[in-house]
């Protein structure tokens, strides 16, 4: 069978769109399967009148999530907050993560020796989050 002018184009128009989808797939970063950090939650501390505050993914119902550029809402403000608290950031508190708040998360990565991409996940949680007075809402120490 021989092939014609179009079915050459043809041919060249699908394998260079199968080039693109692929790269598209296998861009997509690991952390994308844990589900963005849409809200936050308060982990007790045992008995010693102490909590944290963590980002959480609310529609997993897991504190495996991830938050970067663009996002907004509470899990971007608990963040905000720990790294303030924690990492002596000075950010708005304004549940936007913006370039002010990519930055600080760089600077979290570069000091906990995680991949500096800007972008919070599993790996950046391993980060010292702030433990809070239950019956003040103050701040404790950073664990």
């Amino acid at each position: 069978m021989r092939k014609t002018g179009g079915s050459k184009a043809f041919l060249a128009t699908g394998t260079m769109l199968a080039g693109l989808l692929a790269g598209v797939v296998t861009a997509a970063p690991a952390h994308a399967a844990d589900g963005v950090c849409t809200g936050s939650y308060t982990s007790q501390n045992g008995s010693s009148g102490l909590h944290f505050v963590f980002p959480y993914n609310v529609a997993n119902n897991s504190l495996y999530c991830y938050l970067q550029y663009g996002h907004t809402g509470a899990g971007v403000r608990a963040l905000q907050k720990n790294l303030n608290n924690c990492y002596g950031r000075n950010l708005a508190v304004d549940g936007v993560y913006g370039t002010d708040t990519r930055s600080a998360v760089r600077y979290v990565q570069g000091r906990i020796g995680a991949k500096v991409d800007g972008i919070y996940g599993r790996e950046t949680a391993a980060m010292k989050w702030a433990r809070y007075s239950n019956e003040t809402g103050a701040k404790y120490d950073c664990r």
